[in-house]
Parts: C-alpha cells; structure tokens; sequence
C-alpha cells in the first residue's frame, strides 16, 4: 500500500477517534437511562483505547492487513454514529410520554447497539491480535467479520503452505453457507489473498484457490465475471509460451479440474478466448513434452463437456486436425483425451445442426481426417476403451454421411455387432438404430446397407442374448421393419417371433419400444406370405393337436367368437383369416390355427382392441 493510501488510513482512524470521543461526551451529558450510558460509555473507551494503538502499526503493516484495519473500521463508524443517536434519545421528556412510549422502544435501542459494540469489540481485539502476542487467542468467533478475516489473514500469511490450503478451503466452506455477510467479505478481502496463493508452486494449493474463488463466483452473480476473469486471466498466464513448462502443467491440470468441479466456468468467454486457444496451441506444438500433451488434452476434454462454445472454439481453431493427427499417432492417454474430446465435440454436433453442418461438412479435410482415424480405430484397434467412444462419435455423426460413405461405416459397424465385448457390441447397435431412426434422411438407404451387409443375422443373434444391448437391438430390427422391402429377410430370420416374445418388462424400462414393437409387429404380419405363415412357429399343428387333441381347435374357436364381426373398422387380415379358418377345408385350417396359436396373449388383445 502506498504512503498515500496509509496517509488516508491514519485520517480515517483519526476521525473515528474524534468520533468515539463525541458519544462519550454525549454520554456524560446525558441524565437518563444512566446505568444503561454507563454501560455504553464503557464499551466505547474500549474501542477507543484499540484505535488510538492502531496508529503506530500503519508504518510497518502488510498491505492485507491495512484492507482489514479499513473493513473493521468503516463498520465501525456507523456503530458510533449509532450510538450518537441513541445516547440523543435519552433527553428527559414528558414523565408519561416517555413512560408508555419512549422507554421500552429506547431500551431495546441500547440492547441492540451493545450487541454491534460488541462484535467490533470482538473484530478490533482480533486486529491488535495480530501485533500483541499475548491477546493471540483473544478475539472469539462470535462475529463473522473475524471469521473471515481470520481465514483470510490465514490464506495471506499463514507460517506454512499447508495452513495457507487448510484456510482456503475453509473460505470455501464459509462460501457454501448463503450467509452473505461472509461473501461480501471475502470478495472485499480475500480475492487478492486466493489470487496469490493461485501462484504458489503446489498443484493441491491451486485447486483450493480456484476452488474458493469458483465458489465465490457461482453465489456472487454479479461479481462473478470479476473473479473469474482474475482467476482464467492468471491461469492463462501461466499457460503462455514463455511459463516453465512445469508452470503450463500446472496450469492445464488445474484448467481440467476447475471444469471438472465447476462446469459454469464454460460460460465464460475469455476462457475460450484465453485458456482454450493457449491449450491448443501447447497441444499442436511439437516442441510440447508428452506429459503437458496429455495435461492439455485432458483440460480440453473436461472443458468440452456439454458446452457448445468450448466445442465450437476447438473446431474454429487446428484443433480438429490436430486432434486426427494424436489419435494416428500419440501415446495410449494422449489418443484416448483426444478421443474424448472428438467424441464430446459430436455429441453436441448431434443436436445443434450449425456446428454439424460448419464443422463436419464432406469438403472439410480435419473432418475427412478425422473420419477416416476414427473409421481406423474401430476397425483395427482391439480396445474397447477406445473403441467404444469412436463408434458413439460415428453414431452421433450418422445424419452427415452420404448413401455411399454411409455403407462402408456400416460395413464396419455390423462387423462390431459381433464383438466379444458386451459394451462394443451395444455401442454399434446404438450407432446403427441413429443411421436408420426417423430423424435420418437417407434411413431407406442405411437401412437397405445393413440388410444388404447381413446385419438381420447379427442383431438376431444379440437379441436373443439377455444384454444391456437387447433393447437397442429391438428398437434397430423395428426401425428396419417400417421398410417393407426387408419383410421377408427379418420374417425369415424369426423376427416376428423375437418381437412377440419380448419381455414386458424391457418394453417397460424403455418407453421407446412401446411405439415401435407394436408398429413393427403389425407391419411384419401384414406383409407374412401363405409359406410364412405355415412355417412361423417352430412346433407343427399337428403336434400340438396330437398332444392336446381337439381342445385346440375349440380353443381358436372360443377366441374367434370374441372378435368382432367384419365390419369397416375390422383389420382386413382379421377378417380375412376369421374367414378362411371357419370354412376353409381342414389342411388350410392348419394353417390359420397355427398362425393364432403363435400369437402372444399381448398380441391377441392388441388385434381385439384395434378391431
């Protein structure tokens, strides 16, 4: 603090002196309320005896401790002012007007000013304190002023490091509590305190400044910009070309775990405009080591997560093709970050079509090269650590590729389908279902790709496995049956049965399905063939009548009875086999008994309701 601003301090402490004279001699002239001005008249000598000793500290007190000494003080003047207006309260008066109005509402007066004196007392015990060894322990926590301010004082001179961390993380605590007394004085005090100990060499330190000072922002709405342009312009700093390369891991590091623990950080644009091109920059460097490539490829990671402007800044910058160059050729952490951040960049592109559209177009050369490594991994790398987010990176970019780019990717996702490893083989049935939903384009085209590169066979083995991946694979064969040109492959791969035969309960957990089971069940029957229909079931009529006799054909007797007679609203299969199967000749009665007996006793109450 420079002569100037201590010169002002020294006024200001003059006029609080001047001021506390003032009310005692209000007091002395007082005649009523005596014991209640005695009691007055004593608190107030005390602080006056602590201000007068402040004086002489100014010339040698670090700059923390004058904002201090300014805090407590400033509070301390309208105490007194206060205690001014009270003490003028207490002129006598009317005996009856100051019995029924006066006297309760000017005691309450005093009950409340004793309090206030009480706590400066507290706060201006802790001030000397820190220049009176044998006070140390005076100064109580009753007050939140000296709670802070001693958390504060902690953070700025603290004997050790780890006392310095212990306090920051106790002024984030006091942060989390709402109580906006503590905020307002730990913005006033400790932001330059957390500031500081944010350049200290130790890794944990940075993560309890940051940590308090994000805090701080997200409950101070309108000095959060304040903060957090302080606390990302010091961490971009460190990330310059000129920082120690120890210093710009550091700084990366903290960079991951302040978005990490503080996704609102994002919101910010100098962090895009500051710490996100720095990061690329130290990633696309060759001069980088390997170990700040992987601590600037995590922050990145972390910070792409869920925010459309990080993720639109990456692909604006060369970090497309420099992500595309670390997946071909970086270690094993350094191509999984950045296939993380490919894979959080397509997960948004998926859902905001501007960023799809500007980043993922067929005449990008990044977007080509990032494909084609993407393409690769899933094709070549044994690892489903990888594997897993480049097929959902495909998957969420399934409505950018053409007919023909589209069935090479679903060559090698069918492939996948295959895979021993439940989670690979899920993930590609995912990315099939996004190539072939209604929100797709080109699905008529995918959805002939997938049949065409015998796909049906694939998923019909999946299905029948009881896997995370069972109702993925349901929703895929559905989709694929709103095409009646594939009726046939999926009938004879036993589709229709697999649908039939599904678990409620699976129906149930995925709402989903609850559209698309039933739909696919009626298109698929629609389209059956006389041959399908006698070979649908794999147990024969003839079978079941030898083992149960003539009890079955009474049965689909007793159940046709219940349908309603052919009228315009009757589905015209319905009539059209309640027909044959009551006055065809017997072999054709087989066959239509068959076909009722296969049906579900969902399936049977789902044809009588929509009869």
């Amino acid at each position: 603090m420079s002569s100037e601003q201590k010169k002002l301090m020294k006024n200001l402490l003059l006029d609080m002196i001047l001021l506390g004279q003032d009310v005692c001699s209000a007091i002395n002239r007082s005649n009523s309320f005596k014991v209640k001005c005695s009691e007055l008249g004593m608190r107030v000598n005390r602080l006056l005896l602590m201000l007068r000793s402040l004086p002489r500290f100014l010339t040698s007190a670090a700059p923390f401790y004058l904002l201090s000494v300014n805090s407590i003080v400033v509070k301390l003047e309208d105490n007194f002012k206060v205690a001014q207006r009270v003490v003028h309260n207490c002129k006598p008066r009317r005996r009856l007007c100051r019995f029924f109005t006066g006297h309760i509402r000017i005691s309450t007066d005093f009950q409340e000013l004793f309090h206030v004196l009480d706590a400066s007392i507290t706060e201006m015990e802790w001030l000397v304190s820190h220049y009176e060894p044998q006070s140390k322990d005076r100064g109580s926590m009753y007050s939140p002023t000296v709670l802070v301010w001693s958390c504060i004082a902690t953070v700025e001179m603290g004997p050790s490091l780890d006392d310095r961390i212990e306090a920051a993380n106790r002024l984030a605590s006091l942060v989390q509590q709402k109580d906006f007394e503590y905020k307002q004085l730990i913005f006033e005090g400790g932001l330059p305190s957390l500031i500081k100990l944010l350049k200290e060499n130790s890794p944990v330190a940075h993560i309890a400044a940051a940590n308090a000072l994000c805090l701080l922002a997200n409950e101070e709405e309108e000095k959060s910009g304040t903060i957090m342009k302080e606390l990302i312009h010091t961490i971009a700093s460190r990330l310059s070309r000129t920082s120690s390369r120890c210093g710009q891991k550091q700084a990366a590091d903290l960079v991951a775990d302040i978005a990490e623990r503080n996704p609102e950080l994002k919101r910010y644009h100098f962090m895009r405009e500051e710490a996100v091109w720095r990061l690329v920059i130290l990633l696309s460097s060759q001069q980088s080591p390997l170990e700040l490539k992987i601590s600037c490829s995590k922050a990145l990671w972390k910070l792409a997560q869920g925010s459309v402007w990080i993720c639109k800044t990456l692909t604006e910058t060369k970090g497309m093709r420099c992500l595309a160059e670390l997946v071909a050729k970086g270690q094993d952490e350094l191509r999984f970050n950045c296939i993380m951040i490919i894979k959080e960049i397509t997960t948004i592109a998926e859902s905001d079509i501007r960023l799809r559209r500007s980043a993922f177009t067929s005449s990008s050369p990044a977007a080509k090269a990032l494909i084609c490594e993407l393409l690769r991994i899933i094709k070549e790398r044994d690892d489903a650590k990888v594997r897993v987010p480049a097929i959902k990176s495909i998957g969420s970019l399934a409505r950018s590729f053409s007919a023909r780019k589209g069935r090479v990717i679903i060559s090698l996702l069918i492939a996948q389908l295959g895979n021993t490893d439940q989670e690979v083989a899920m993930e590609a049935a995912i990315a099939l279902r996004k190539f072939v939903s209604t929100d797709n384009y080109l699905r008529s085209e995918h959805s002939e790709s997938i049949v065409k590169f015998d796909g049906v066979q694939l998923l019909m083995k999946l299905v029948s496995e009881d896997t995370k991946a069972q109702p993925y694979v349901l929703a895929l064969i559905c989709y694929l049956a709103q095409h009646d040109t594939n009726s046939n492959v999926l009938i004879n791969a036993r589709a229709l049965t697999a649908l039939q035969t599904t678990d409620p309960e699976v129906i149930t957990e995925h709402p989903e399905l609850e559209t698309l089971v039933p739909h696919a069940i009626s298109r698929l029957h629609f389209n059956l063939t006389e041959d399908q229909l006698q070979t649908d079931s794999p147990t024969g009529i003839k079978q079941i009548i030898t083992e149960q006799g003539k009890e079955v054909v009474d049965t689909v007797r007793r159940g046709l009875k219940l349908l309603p007679k052919g009228d315009s609203k009757t589905p015209q299969m319905v009539t059209r086999c309640k027909k044959r199967i009551l006055g065809a000749i017997p072999p054709l009665k087989n066959k239509r008994i068959q076909q009722f007996l296969n049906l579900s006793a969902w399936n049977w109450q789902y044809y009588v309701w929509t009869a």
